[in-house]
């Protein structure tokens, strides 16, 4: 089927078009066009006052723990890990439970313009189905702690697809160990699958590392050989020395940097500016609901652009368009997508649509300083993946929203007690 979409702007190439459509066949895009006139052979779908952008993608999230979201607030990152959030797992996540949450947090995700998340929870299985279910892409991180057996068990049996690949989690040295990362860094590059962890998010992290191994968690972690395996991405980042931003950037390691989380549990401030300098990839998550509490990469990109501006005392650092490029491009190149983060010929018609309508967005001079800077997620108006609307006019295709709202508020009854 031959669609094309029409915007006012559309973010085509890294670079912005106006009054132009976007052509598309059978989900992929073939080319960008501003006359109407040519398209005879397609159908035409129109979006007046708007913008069309490659839809997001959030390279670091825990989907499933959207259940736990205000259950433990203004806490420390340990202090909330150790006393609220693993007690309350082990009483209450169970492979249904999974699949709720990461459906109810796919049809947030959604609602913010978001087409693939790269997730890391228990039962990775059962977050594949929902996540197959509601359409989006995604990577499902099959979660180790302690001992891996089950994991790469699991990892293996796993059947990606087009939506959904699998990687490979171990938690973070503080609770797996370097000898088992080593070992999941060894397996994932054997198996072809992501390998997908936590390094250096809070002071507290690189005290313990020290003192039990004598070395700080990013020489460690680059012991383990994940720094040279190109299907690496370390959530976080956020206490490294120069020398370690040097390291890091020389190995071009992909960095998921979670600000607001990082932010809300005091946990630092990731010396973002520096690694691009250096030459890391640089990508955007939100963290888990539990923690942020919300999942909306478009707030996201707005916070860190802000947030960088002030911290560099550079009203210049991280423009719109290079924020923009972590969520979508950067992020794309760091899990390992082909032909998906960016909108041109051959790659698939994943975006979303972003509405000019409201008074926070009216008027319009620059759409992506306007997408960043003013817009929230009730201005995405549709969402596709590879051509297929997961959202129409802000009501969702794919999941039952209502449903599944209320099988959560059920549940926290039951979690709260």
């Amino acid at each position: 089927m031959k669609i094309a979409y029409y915007a006012d702007y559309i973010w085509y190439d890294s670079s912005l078009r106006r009054n132009s459509w976007l052509l598309t066949e059978n989900g992929v895009v073939e080319g960008i066009s501003g006359d109407e006139n040519a398209l005879f052979s397609y159908d035409k779908v129109k979006f007046d006052n708007s913008a069309i952008f490659p839809g997001l993608i959030n390279t670091h999230t825990h989907l499933a723990m959207s259940a736990f979201r205000g259950l433990a607030d203004d806490l420390t990152l340990m202090t909330w890990l150790k006393e609220n959030i693993w007690p309350a797992e082990k009483k209450h996540v169970s492979p249904e439970f999974v699949y709720n949450y990461t459906l109810l947090s796919a049809a947030e995700c959604i609602r913010s313009g978001v087409v693939c998340v790269n997730d890391m929870y228990y039962h990775g299985l059962e977050a594949a189905y929902a996540l197959r279910d509601a359409g989006i892409r995604g990577v499902v991180g099959f979660g180790v702690m302690g001992s891996p057996k089950e994991a790469l068990r699991m990892a293996e049996e796993f059947e990606p697809d087009e939506l959904v690949k699998a990687s490979l989690c171990p938690h973070a040295l503080y609770t797996v160990g370097p000898d088992t990362i080593a070992g999941c860094v060894e397996f994932a590059s054997d198996k072809g699958l992501l390998l997908h962890t936590h390094l250096a998010e809070t002071k507290a992290e690189t005290e313990q590392i020290l003192a039990k191994y004598g070395k700080t968690p990013v020489s460690l972690m680059d012991e383990t050989g994940a720094f040279d395996y190109r299907g690496s991405i370390f959530a976080h980042c956020v206490h490294l020395t120069d020398d370690e931003i040097s390291l890091m950037g020389r190995k071009k390691v992909n960095v998921s940097h979670c600000l607001e989380s990082n932010l809300k549990l005091a946990s630092g401030f990731a010396p973002i500016q520096k690694l691009i300098k250096a030459g890391a990839n640089i990508t955007i998550g939100t963290d888990g609901a539990a923690s942020n509490n919300d999942q909306s990469v478009i707030g996201e990109i707005s916070t860190v652009s802000k947030f960088h501006k002030a911290f560099n005392d550079d009203a210049s650092a991280l423009p719109a368009s290079s924020v923009l490029e972590m969520a979508t491009s950067n992020a794309a190149k760091a899990l390992c997508l082909d032909n998906a983060g960016s909108l041109k010929k051959g790659n698939f018609a994943d975006f979303f649509v972003l509405s000019f309508d409201s008074v926070r967005m009216t008027p319009v001079y620059n759409p992506v300083s306007q997408l960043v800077y003013a817009a929230e997620s009730g201005d995405v108006t549709d969402v596709y993946v590879k051509g297929r609307p997961l959202m129409r006019n802000r009501v969702l295709t794919t999941i039952d929203e209502e449903k599944i709202k209320k099988k959560a508020r059920d549940e926290a009854k039951t979690i709260k007690g």
